[in-house]
């Protein structure tokens, strides 16, 4: 039941690029710029997400929406095998 170490980590990058978004956010930041876009690639790839997916110049908010969904599906895959073995 427990969520397993690969799935954590992808959890883990994607909760650190949600709080790197959020601040953009509040700082009133609203496109991902170069600093911000490599940052988010560098989590992503690391985590084994996306790798290369080209966010500068985007708006903040509409990555902040791909990265919740991204979490979603993540989390989704979870949910699955557990309620195979219930």
């Amino acid at each position: 039941m427990s969520t397993s170490s690969p799935h954590k980590a992808r959890l883990a990058a994607l909760d650190r690029c949600l709080q790197l978004l959020e601040d953009a956010l509040a700082a009133g930041q609203v496109r991902v710029d170069a600093r911000l876009g490599a940052e988010l690639r560098h989590l992503l790839a690391h985590a084994g997400l996306i790798p290369d997916h080209r966010v500068e110049g985007r708006r903040t908010d509409r990555v902040l929406d791909d990265i919740f969904e991204l979490q979603a599906q993540l989390l989704g895959v979870d949910e699955e095998p557990s309620a195979a073995q219930a």
